[in-house]
């Protein structure tokens, strides 16, 4: 009752100071018209006092009596037709005024606002509550906006990630798992993006590293054996099938070689207290002896700002730079991880052949290392120019692969285009079903392999 009250009030005010202006126009105007009309009055008196004294001849002074009545009389009609068009305007702005304004106030008051909602003490509303419904109602505006870019630019990998983190920040985490993988047609070799979807998958399960989950995060730890994402979730996934003791030392070995000042530390800190006081196992001085590890260097952080003011020209030659330093360090004192990393690098950059080198010269450090070997085979495949046929470096190191068991998917998939193209049409048709079997259903690489063996089996019915 009393908010209606204090906006009554306030509506009456505001409907005074609209009016008022109107009627003081009216008033001034009036006044300024009986003014003119006094004049001539006093103008035909004087005269007649004139042709009284003898001043002015009766029959001169006739025609400027007869002229000074003539604008009289021309006033007086003026002022009765200007007075009731001036009222009639009036009286239609005050109508408008006082029917349309408070009409439209309380339509859109009722139509936006909340008139039965109870005033609430700020100690009672849910402050976090109503910050994440307008942070979802700005994150809808901001997925709608990506969406229409990525209509217009399918192939903007940045765009496919952007929209991936803002679905999973709206909880929607099986639609954001989805786009992530989307974003993996593009970039088929960044563990991150499958580890970003199994941990969709994981959350969209309710905290259970269900197939899906598992699947994506098996196939990022193909591709990057010391991912941290991946090494915890699978881990994770040992445990809730009951092999604690394989989790935890998952876990601790995970956190001896990880930075004691990685962002998912206390994560896996309480993991591994958790679950060692639930095996009972001694851990020791683990948690307090953990040191920050030896990373190589990279962009500092006056870098990543001076980049935020340059042209997209000088941003590239300052990645260049970069590139080259590492290349440089690599040549003087080469390392298994600063190769790996200098392939990834030019890669992003897409020069394919230095990476593709880079990773040979890893994987003569070491020679068995599986993350190098499809590292060194993906990386001849993006370089070649010939899309119809892999290169036989790139199937030499696949079938090594299949060799030792691994079945990374684009080994499978480049083995089978070998096989097919050798004649050996079962071969190819076997390996394209074990993939079919690890795809994720409906995904684009399940679809892109389900047509592959379609069109073989038609061929050969053929």
């Amino acid at each position: 009752m009393m908010f209606w009250l204090i906006a009554l009030i306030i509506l009456g005010l505001s409907m005074i100071l609209l009016v008022w202006p109107l009627v003081i126009s009216r008033k001034a105007a009036l006044s300024r018209h009986d003014s003119g009309i006094e004049v001539y009055r006093q103008q035909l008196g004087e005269l007649e006092g004139d042709v009284a004294r003898g001043v002015l001849d009766p029959a001169e002074a006739e025609p400027m009596a007869l002229e000074i009545k003539r604008r009289l009389l021309k006033m007086s009609k003026d002022q009765d037709t200007g007075s009731e068009r001036k009222a009639q305007g009036n009286r239609l702005a005050l109508i408008l005024l006082l029917v349309i304004v408070p009409v439209a106030s309380l339509g859109i008051y009722l139509n936006l606002g909340t008139p039965d909602e109870p005033s609430r003490p700020l100690a009672d509303r849910d402050i976090e509550a109503e910050r994440k419904f307008l942070a979802q109602k700005d994150s809808g505006n901001i997925i709608r906006q990506l969406v229409q870019s990525l209509q217009v630019q399918p192939d903007n990998i940045e765009g496919w990630i952007l929209l991936a983190r803002n679905l999973s920040e709206m909880e929607r985490y099986r639609e954001a798992a989805e786009t992530f993988l989307k974003a993996t047609v593009l970039s088929p070799r960044d563990p991150g993006l499958y580890v970003g979807a199994g941990e969709n998958y994981y959350f969209d399960a309710g905290g259970v590293v269900s197939p899906e989950s598992e699947q994506a995060f098996e196939t990022a730890l193909s591709m990057d054996p010391s991912n941290p994402g991946a090494r915890y979730y699978l881990a994770v996934r040992d445990a809730q099938t009951g092999d604690l003791d394989g989790a935890l030392a998952s876990w601790v070995k995970l956190y001896r070689e990880s930075p004691a000042d990685a962002p998912f530390m206390e994560l896996l800190r309480r993991r591994i207290e958790d679950t060692a006081t639930e095996t009972g196992t001694d851990i020791g001085d683990l948690i307090t002896a953990a040191k920050p590890a030896t990373q190589a260097p990279g962009p500092s952080q006056q870098d990543l700002e001076a980049a935020e003011s340059m042209s997209p020209e000088e941003r590239q030659e300052m990645i260049a730079s970069m590139v080259d330093r590492l290349a440089t360090r690599m040549e003087e004192d080469p390392d298994y991880d600063g190769l790996m990393r200098l392939g990834q690098v030019y890669a992003a950059v897409q020069n394919f052949q230095g990476s593709a080198d880079a990773y040979a010269r890893a994987l003569a450090l070491r020679p068995e290392d599986e993350a190098a070997m499809a590292a060194e085979a993906f990386a001849h495949i993006q370089a070649s120019t010939n899309q119809s046929a892999p290169p036989d470096r790139s199937i030499e190191l696949y079938r090594a692969l299949l060799a030792s068991d691994k079945m990374i998917p684009e080994a499978l998939w480049y083995v089978g285009i070998a096989e097919v193209q050798a004649g050996n049409r079962e071969e190819a048709l076997r390996l394209w079903r074990l993939l079919q079997e690890r795809a994720t259903p409906n995904s684009p690489l399940y679809q892109t392999v389900t047509e592959a063996i379609n069109r073989l089996s038609e061929n050969a019915n053929n």
